[in-house]
């Protein structure tokens, strides 16, 4: 069976992306069709607020290469813009990360979709990843079905001691004596 000819615009949100918190994830399927050896790629778009409100450190059971289309995001550490790439093997756990202010649409390419089920390295996002996402990733991973699937859950909670943008001194103040950085 030969697979249509798919345009995903990654600027324009429509039906075929799924929210959850302040992502929006899109899936294109590449290769042979329902094939859990096939690549696949998915986009994801985060809100100028999501900040780190996203699942941390993960792994994936595939080589993995993210590409910023815009924006800015932290990526382990190192500031990532438009064009940069980053590489990982599978089962290496990286990608803590945080989006500039502007927020940022990066592109994951999966060397094989069945390799697409991450591993987190916080339990508690590993615990929400599992209540709320894994049935339908691993539905698509064995290749039942090819639908848009959320990958990163949200977090209700930003990491401590990060570069976090306040609106009030207040703000600020809480914020220190939550966490006791000293800055």
């Amino acid at each position: 069976m030969k697979r249509s000819i798919d345009i995903a615009k990654f600027d324009e949100l429509d039906e075929t992306w799924v929210q959850t918190g302040r992502l929006w994830t899109r899936c294109v399927f590449i290769g042979a069709p329902n094939n859990p050896n096939s690549p696949l790629g998915v986009a994801i778009k985060a809100a100028p607020d999501a900040g780190d409100l996203v699942a941390g450190k993960r792994s994936f059971g595939t080589t993995t290469m993210t590409v910023i289309l815009s924006g800015t995001v932290m990526h382990d550490g190192k500031w990532m813009s438009q064009g940069d790439i980053y590489m990982a093997p599978p089962n290496e756990m990286n990608g803590d990360l945080l989006f500039g202010p502007e927020g940022a649409v990066m592109f994951i390419m999966f060397d094989c979709r069945s390799g697409i089920i991450p591993t987190f390295a916080d339990p508690d996002d590993q615990a929400r990843f599992d209540a709320s996402m894994r049935a339908d990733v691993e539905d698509v991973a064995a290749g039942k079905y090819e639908k848009t699937v959320a990958l990163l859950p949200p977090r209700e909670h930003h990491t401590k001691g990060r570069a976090i943008v306040f609106e009030t001194v207040e703000a600020v103040a809480k914020y220190r004596a939550e966490t006791g950085t000293d800055w």
